[in-house]
């Protein structure tokens, strides 16, 4: 029987810790004009200033109901990386890929901070996330939330979250469960 040439065999490409580093100061360099000094990746994220300008920058309609105005520097870093969160999960960053406050607040996984920013590039250049307009019979709508395990649709956040609890409790570590709960609309 002839191969099959529709299925293609793709290697999953393995980056160091450093190469996914570079490849977000790259990113976030694009975006803000911000870069961070060799050896300073950690400490330039964790107040979560940089993270909160890369979403207001990269995202250009306003994830919630109102108008988002540019950040400031008069929140705490808790409240700051808390909305940062709900932000991302808003943008449609999926759950499994979010961080915890205090991976990035703390140090605690950088690693999956830097993954996150990733996919924030990733969704970015591809133009995925939910602050893409579609245009519908009835007007322009945002794009809806989806799951990204059973892929089923919802027009509103609480109501993802909400199946994401109950419906796949082992992808959410409890204390982002209780963050995603707590940012409720």
């Amino acid at each position: 029987m002839p191969k099959d040439y529709f299925e293609v065999e793709v290697e999953e490409e393995v980056m160091s810790e450093e190469d996914k580093q570079s490849k977000v100061i790259e990113f976030v360099y694009q975006v803000t004009r911000k870069t961070s000094d060799v050896g300073e990746f950690t400490s330039w994220l964790q107040d979560g200033k940089v993270i909160e300008e890369v979403i207001f920058k990269s995202c250009p309609t306003p994830l919630g109901k109102k108008q988002r105005s540019f950040p400031t520097d008069q929140m705490k870093t808790q409240d700051r990386i808390e909305r940062i969160i709900n932000d991302l999960f808003e943008f449609g960053v999926p759950i499994e890929v979010l961080f915890d406050v205090d991976d990035l607040m703390k140090a605690k996984n950088i690693p999956k901070v830097t993954s996150c920013l990733l996919e924030i590039k990733n969704m970015v250049y591809t133009g995925q996330g939910r602050s893409k307009l579609s245009s519908t019979l009835d007007g322009v709508t945002k794009a809806p939330f989806r799951c990204s395990v059973c892929k089923e649709k919802f027009t509103r956040s609480d109501q993802l979250k909400y199946h994401m609890c109950d419906n796949h409790p082992d992808l959410i570590e409890p204390s982002l469960r209780a963050l995603l709960m707590k940012m409720r609309k």
